[in-house]
């Protein structure tokens, strides 16, 4: 078990709250639309579909991990099954990247942490997405990843292979704007807070960035304390698994923490 991690859920479900709770309109409307919809999307299915192919593949690779690593494996040697077992973002929080890039009708999207090419997938899949900017350490994972994409017919997803402290600046360069960014890969707390900073520098007022794993160490955990506080942040809302981050100078400096109906612990890794 990760201990700090089910530490610090003990804190977040103290100081969660409901839909009952959410006093401003933003924040309830959010809520409705966004965490707590039961919609279902018919791409939904083929995209679940592939990842019970991935956690059934028994395919080895080798691959160079140059984030913080994974908790659970540790060797270079890993199966497809593993990594997607251990790596791929959950589909419920798929369906919420999802939900919030069809609400807020998100354009240009960027992923730091590729992986298999789930989490791409849904972000690429809304019908409001016009290009994904997906940035992956390894070329194994990322070929894989883009097999992914092409059995999904998907046409809009570019995947860039290389250290991020290389490839983003390059990528930042190339796209006028960044409408939505899925910070997930480098889980250490000085890497977190600099990507963030280059990211910002492509945002507007209407741009939102969700931190993933926020949770995963006492780094992160003071990273999105950090994130919290930066004065131009206004809206955050803390899920546990992931932080959402609006810079919408309408909103009130607050910091939520909210549980979507859908959580619970074994199915956020609270126990992996």
């Amino acid at each position: 078990m990760n201990w700090f991690r089910a530490k610090a859920f003990i804190g977040y479900y103290i100081k969660a709250v409901t839909k009952f709770n959410t006093h401003s309109p933003f924040l309830y409307d959010f809520v409705i639309s966004i965490l707590d919809t039961k919609k279902n999307y018919y791409v939904f299915d083929s995209i679940e579909a592939h990842r019970k192919f991935l956690l059934k593949s028994d395919k080895t690779l080798q691959i160079n991990d140059f984030g913080a690593g994974s908790k659970v494996l540790a060797s270079k040697a890993k199966k497809v099954s593993e990594i997607a077992k251990s790596s791929l973002s959950s589909e419920n929080k798929c369906r919420i990247l999802f939900n919030m890039i069809l609400n807020f009708k998100c354009k240009n999207i960027l992923e730091l942490g590729t992986s298999l090419g789930i989490s791409s997938s849904y972000l690429a899949s809304t019908g409001e997405t016009r290009h994904v900017y997906t940035l992956e350490g390894d070329t194994t994972i990322a070929e894989l990843a883009k097999s992914t994409h092409q059995s999904l017919g998907l046409k809009n997803i570019d995947v860039h292979t290389g250290k991020f402290i290389d490839t983003l600046p390059d990528i930042l360069n190339k796209i006028e704007c960044v409408d939505f960014a899925f910070l997930d890969g480098h889980h250490q707390e000085q890497a977190t807070l600099d990507y963030l900073e280059m990211v910002i520098q492509k945002c507007h007022e209407q741009s939102i960035i969700i931190v993933d794993d926020i949770y995963w160490s006492e780094g992160m955990s003071r990273a999105w304390e950090k994130i919290k506080n930066r004065p131009d942040v206004t809206l955050t809302i803390d899920l546990f698994d992931i932080g959402i981050v609006f810079f919408r100078k309408q909103l009130s400096k607050e910091n939520i923490t909210y549980i979507p109906y859908h959580y619970k612990p074994w199915k956020i890794g609270l126990f992996g």
